[in-house]
């Protein structure tokens, strides 16, 4: 891969955005946990975090004018995409956050780019290079740590919903990166999350928990969460992707769930025993060192 030698501005500016990135994608246990306190089901949390990330993206397109540059069957499999994927990571996450700690939510979502190199080596023959094989290491025995004794708040639904949640954003990033390549990454999403909208509508109709019962602060909470959360946290990471590249808005990006965790430690007042902040380490470190190969920079 042919290597491009950025301007000191240009990359502190793409370092900047993509940190803005990790820190609102990272934000989004707070808003989850407050809109669950103000009364906000899970099914409902979920069905308007796309929504009301779809009507903001439809906005912004029509605004700037960019319609219509996907053919029909790229509009529809998008669509289709984002009906099943997203359907899948909004229900496990939200319910699997309702189930277990922010932190260990956090821990477990951060495994996927581990999880991304792992499927492209054993699908795609890609090389499986000795640093992430320390870096497997790494996340393996983190892990063992991490559940090698029950801790407090945490239920094993949650888990493993949140192991489908990986196993799923994994296939999600091989098939969406192959199906996506050379198309506007706004047009894109702005189809990936109508069908998240229209998935996740379905879930919670049938689920029996779409509600608008709740508190007035519930709209608060569940509108930071699709506007920073989703809307912000993507169209920032694109954008720092083509300021500095996605190597490194990768590695910066390993700092979305040391975000996420000391909001829950220092917000949510969650708990963390030594031992699981060893294995937590560990983790973080795996995560570190599979996105700084240096055949990706």
């Amino acid at each position: 891969m042919a290597t491009f030698e950025l301007s000191p501005a240009t990359l502190r500016k793409g370092t900047a955005i993509a940190a803005f990135s990790a820190v609102s994608f990272g934000s989004a246990v707070i808003f989850v946990r407050y809109a669950y306190q103000s009364g906000v089901l899970p099914g409902t949390v979920a069905f308007l975090r796309f929504s009301i990330a779809a009507l903001v993206l439809v906005v912004f397109l029509r605004a700037h004018g960019q319609r219509g540059q996907l053919s029909g069957w790229q509009s529809a499999r998008l669509f289709l995409l984002g009906f099943v994927a997203y359907t899948i990571l909004a229900v496990t996450w939200v319910t699997a956050f309702s189930l277990i700690p922010a932190w260990l939510v956090s821990l477990i979502v951060a495994t996927y780019p581990l999880m991304v190199n792992l499927a492209s080596w054993f699908f795609l023959r890609e090389r499986f290079y000795r640093q992430q094989v320390v870096a497997l290491s790494c996340v393996l025995v983190g892990s063992g740590i991490l559940f090698w004794r029950p801790f407090e708040g945490a239920a094993w639904t949650g888990v493993t919903l949140m192991v489908v949640n990986v196993l799923v954003s994994t296939a999600f990033i091989l098939v969406g990166q192959r199906w996506m390549r050379g198309l506007s990454p706004v047009i894109c999403s702005a189809w990936l999350i109508t069908g998240g909208m229209v998935g996740t509508f379905f879930y919670s109709l049938f689920s029996h928990e779409l509600s608008f019962a709740f508190a007035p602060a519930g709209w608060l909470w569940v509108t930071l969460f699709a506007v920073i959360s989703t809307v912000l946290a993507a169209t920032s990471m694109w954008w720092g992707i083509g300021l500095i590249g996605p190597a490194r808005v990768a590695i910066i990006g390993s700092f979305e769930p040391v975000v996420s965790i000391l909001l829950a430690v220092s917000l949510l007042g969650e708990r963390l025993l030594p031992l699981q902040i060893a294995g937590g380490a560990l983790i973080l470190l795996g995560i570190f060192l599979v996105q700084w190969t240096p055949e990706r920079q």
